[in-house]
């Protein structure tokens, strides 16, 4: 089968799609697809997987935009306590395993219109922050939170933190300052992923 018949197979599967989660599925294929053909140095396959992606994410933006967001809670009660139900919105990205934010930027995706998002599409390999600034403007200020993260990452860096024992930074600091660790740490791994996937 041809590499067109596949894009164009995975574009229809990607229309079809009723549930967010099978969306997702198909998002995360073709991002697996993107990386094996970036490995290969296979520019082609490599820009129809990532306008794979780019579809997906955009498809899945349109799901959870018609979603709702703040759906009532249900009749049970317990200790004089309305027990509120999950959002369907809530519901949708926790089954689809979607971060809020990732939520959040596929639904900036889904705003774009049609022709715009083929445009934008049509002209380069694109990130997915990369179109939606393309086509919203960017703008030449920079987002000073854009500065303060490159700066941490560089300070990491600079500082030489990755040669230092974990257990023995660890060992130096309070009990609070290890909670906080603790409690933060995971965010910031799970926020440096989707960093790693823009890039």
């Amino acid at each position: 089968m041809s590499q067109l018949v596949k894009y164009d197979a995975m574009c229809t599967a990607i229309n079809a799609c009723v549930q967010v989660d099978e969306v997702k599925d198909i998002r995360d294929k073709a991002m697996a697809l993107e990386a094996y053909a970036r490995q290969a140095q296979n520019t082609d396959a490599e820009r129809q997987a990532c306008e794979i992606r780019l579809r997906a994410e955009r498809r899945a933006g349109q799901m959870l935009a018609d979603t709702e967001k703040s759906k009532g809670g249900g009749d049970n009660k317990s200790n004089h306590r309305v027990q509120r139900e999950p959002s369907d919105f809530k519901k949708a990205i926790e089954q689809a395993d979607i971060s809020p934010t990732q939520a959040k930027r596929w639904q900036k995706l889904a705003k774009i219109n049609d022709n715009d998002f083929e445009d934008a599409l049509s002209e380069k390999q694109q990130t997915t922050n990369g179109l939606i600034k393309k086509v919203n403007g960017g703008g030449n200020k920079m987002n000073p939170k854009a500065l303060w993260l490159w700066g941490r990452i560089r300070d990491f860096e600079r500082e030489e933190i990755i040669q230092e024992l974990p257990d023995d930074l660890l060992g130096e600091m309070t009990e609070t300052m290890q909670a906080d660790i603790e409690r933060v740490a995971p965010v910031m791994i799970h926020y440096l992923q989707e960093l790693l996937e823009e890039l």
